[in-house]
């Protein structure tokens, strides 16, 4: 307890422990005037230390102000006592009202009320009901024990001035005990609280000792009790020591939690009534048996009752506990609740709206299209706007993609701002596609708004210190019917959008534009879907020459498709789509086997060694078994391997995968001629020239066109054919026409030529027919 007082509380702690002990020897050695003096010395000292530290606190205005005022009266009538037999005026005017009496019960006031305030600012309503049984039971033991033993029953001696004052103080001692007492078996202490308890001890002290001595004084006239003093001179002592461990403002603090073991409380509040029972026994020498069963009935009642309240109160904070934590379990579930539901509009936002540029993403986008197309009204049309940024990748590549995810934010924003409030849509339908949905009067043309769009589009997008301006690829389709599906409807833009990016000069193409050329390859992808190969398929052959001599040294197999259905299809045109689907696989496997079967039965015929090209797609390499099944028919029909030449693309071998890379090996291993097609036109490398084993490299007929006219068409084919005798590769040049284009080719080295000029494809009875010329 020491130990927690501050160094500077310690030396008022000291000086007051000394001045303690002074006047403990005072008490046994001196007297009267002098013990006196000694005596009001300590009171008052304690008074002034009490009352500095209680400043020095802020805790002045508690119930601190009440022991205060309290210990100035005990200082007061210390001193008129004091002066009581030196000063004969003020002993006559003394004894004629009583003044120190009067001044003394003010202090047992002071200090009881100081006990019912710490009680009632710190105990709720039913503490205070348990302060009432406490306080009627213990003066029923009192006072019984005062009517039987003290009094024999009879109240003619309680008639006295003196007496009157006794049970004056008796009346202020015992409130003062029950307040202080249930105070102290109540409020659940703690360290940090040590004032508080020891102030309470102090308290009930004073009253127990002050009972006790006042009792005594019923039957001995004038009684002098050993240790009066120092009692109370010791409680004093305590409240000064209780001060010293005060922190600022602690005395306002009410606690925080009070004390719920109430079967203990009941029991050691039963012991301390049987400890004093036994005192007053022991004091009284007297045993009455009346007297004993009041008692008894007393205790019956008083634990039958505190039992009760310690019941409802362990009820009552059970029901407390139940509503915190239902209040808390509500808190906790509104707040789950609240939580989900921001999940759920946070989850339904991003499962129907773009993170990025909060348009819509494809998914709700066709709902709402749908909703769109059904409610239209006679007289309104919907456009579509399939819109894709053009070369965005490069966007990210160059400034990162922080920079292009900004780009693609602005843009949205630039787009949106453009469309009107209501009867628009707008979505992001990939990384850097967008589509625009507008519904309007059936008279307003979409290129009203398509010059707007435009216009946004090219809106210059400042970033940091970054100024980027967009262009873009535009799709776009109308429909005045209701009964188009979304789908549908998108596809068609989607596929004018495709248009667009695959003509450079165009920056936007309308649906209606290009509607009969798709009506027109879905209608061939259906027929090659359900093609007769032998029957609608044909193979022509175009002649290759040797440019010098004019000698036959092979021919291009050409496949020819003549529907039963839509008549002559071009190769140009089925071709393409056929790539787009697996069919391409089955056509290629056609020609292979027709082409090789032809040109192995004419080669053995006549005894000759011309090849035969075969044009290969890339879907047919990417075939794991293309290169066995290729080779099987080599094997069927007997031909030489070196008669068989296969071209390939140039774009083709620029995106070659590692299994047309094994594929090309493993034909050229066989002995098999691999030509690179339409060389010139595209990535031209010497790279895959180097990597694939190359027999020939046929110039690109876009090349051969303007040779004659174009200087550096020219020198591109000058710089193929000297690039194909440094790495001793031949070359033949395809779509040759006239006679000046003949001789230019001549007088560049070319080595072999294939084209209208010296033979167009033709038949395979034709090209019989060409070989017996040439033997």
């Amino acid at each position: 307890m020491i130990s927690k007082i501050s160094n500077e509380n310690q030396v008022s702690f000291l000086f007051m422990l000394i001045l303690f002990c002074v006047y403990v020897v005072s008490y046994f050695i001196a007297s009267g005037f002098y013990e006196d003096i000694i005596t009001t010395l300590f009171d008052f000292m304690i008074t002034l230390f009490i009352f500095l530290k209680l400043k020095e606190t802020r805790n002045l205005k508690t119930y601190w102000i009440y022991i205060l005022l309290g210990l100035t009266c005990w200082v007061a009538s210390d001193t008129m006592w004091m002066l009581y037999d030196k000063v004969d005026f003020l002993k006559q005017f003394l004894s004629k009202v009583n003044f120190i009496q009067i001044s003394y019960v003010v202090s047992y006031f002071m200090f009881a009320f100081s006990a019912f305030y710490i009680l009632i600012k710190n105990l709720k309503n039913l503490f205070l009901m348990q302060v009432f049984v406490d306080s009627v039971s213990i003066s029923a033991i009192y006072f019984s024990f005062m009517w039987f033993m003290i009094f024999n029953r009879n109240l003619t001696q309680v008639l006295s001035q003196k007496d009157f004052f006794n049970l004056s103080y008796i009346a202020i001692d015992l409130f003062m005990f029950c307040t202080s007492f249930t105070a102290f078996f109540s409020l659940k202490f703690s360290k940090r609280r040590l004032s508080i308890l020891l102030c309470l001890i102090a308290l009930i002290a004073i009253s127990t000792y002050d009972v006790f001595t006042t009792t005594m004084d019923f039957w001995i006239d004038e009684i002098s009790f050993f240790g009066y003093d120092i009692v109370f001179k010791s409680s004093f002592f305590m409240l000064f020591v209780a001060t010293l461990h005060l922190r600022e403002g602690e005395a306002n603090l009410k606690f925080r939690a009070l004390r719920n073991d109430f079967d203990k409380i009941l029991i050691q509040k039963l012991f301390v009534f049987a400890a004093f029972l036994t005192i007053m026994i022991l004091y009284s020498w007297k045993i009455n048996l009346t007297w004993l069963f009041s008692i008894l009935v007393t205790l019956l009642a008083y634990g039958a009752l505190s039992y009760t309240f310690s019941n409802v109160r362990k009820m009552d904070i059970l029901i407390k506990r139940e509503i915190h934590i239902k209040k808390v379990l509500n808190n906790q579930i509104e707040s789950k609740v609240k939580e989900l539901e921001e999940t759920n509009k946070h989850l339904q936002r991003i499962s129907k709206y773009d993170y990025l540029t909060n348009a819509l993403n494809r998914q709700y986008f066709i709902a709402r299209l749908e909703e769109m197309i059904k409610s239209k009204a006679l007289g309104e049309k919907i456009d579509i706007y399939s819109i894709d940024i053009n070369h965005f990748k490069a966007i990210n590549d160059s400034y990162g993609h922080y920079i292009g995810d900004d780009v693609i934010a602005k843009f949205a924003l630039n787009i949106e701002s453009i469309l009107p409030p209501n009867d628009s849509l707008f979505a992001r339908s990939g990384g850097d596609d967008f589509i625009v949905v507008i519904k309007q009067n059936e008279n307003v043309h979409c290129r009203e708004f398509l010059h707007y769009l435009l216009k946004a589009i090219s809106e210059p997008i400042v970033i940091d210190d970054y100024k980027i301006v967009l262009d873009a690829k535009i799709g776009i389709s109308s429909t005045q019917t209701s009964e188009i599906l979304a789908d549908d409807f998108i596809m068609q833009s989607e596929a004018a959008l495709e248009a667009a990016k695959k003509d450079a000069s165009e920056k936007h193409v309308f649906y209606s534009d290009i509607k009969s050329m798709i009506q027109d390859r879905n209608y061939i992808e259906i027929l090659l879907n359900s093609i007769s190969f032998d029957e609608e398929f044909e193979l022509k052959f175009q002649p290759q020459y040797l440019i010098e001599g004019k000698k036959i040294v092979g021919a291009e197999a050409l496949v020819r498709w003549n529907s039963p259905i839509k008549g002559p299809v071009d190769q140009s045109k089925f071709i393409p789509i056929a790539e787009q689907s697996s069919i391409i696989n089955a056509i290629g496997k056609w020609v292979a086997k027709n082409a090789i079967k032809q040109m192995a039965f004419w080669n053995e015929k006549y005894n000759m060694n011309l090849k035969i090209g075969i044009n290969i797609s890339p879907k047919q390499i990417d075939n794991i078994n293309f290169a066995s099944k290729f080779l099987s028919y080599i094997d069927r029909y007997g031909i030489d391997p070196s008669c068989v030449d296969v071209e390939i693309t140039e774009a083709s071998l620029v995106n070659a995968e590692e299994m047309m890379q094994s594929a090309l090996s493993e034909l050229s291993n066989r002995g098999i001629c691999i030509s690179i097609d339409d060389f010139g036109t595209g990535f031209s490398s010497m790279n895959y020239i180097k990597k694939y084993p190359m027999s020939r490299l046929k110039i690109a007929k876009e090349l051969i066109d303007n040779i004659a006219k174009n200087d550096i068409d020219k020198d591109v084919v000058k710089s193929v054919i000297v690039l194909a005798k440094n790495v001793e590769l031949k070359t033949i040049a395809e779509g040759v026409e006239d006679e000046t284009q003949l001789k230019i080719l001549r007088e560049l080295g070319c080595d072999e030529v294939q084209g209208y000029l010296w033979g167009k494809p033709m038949s395979a009875e034709d090209f019989e027919k060409l070989i017996i010329s040439a033997i």
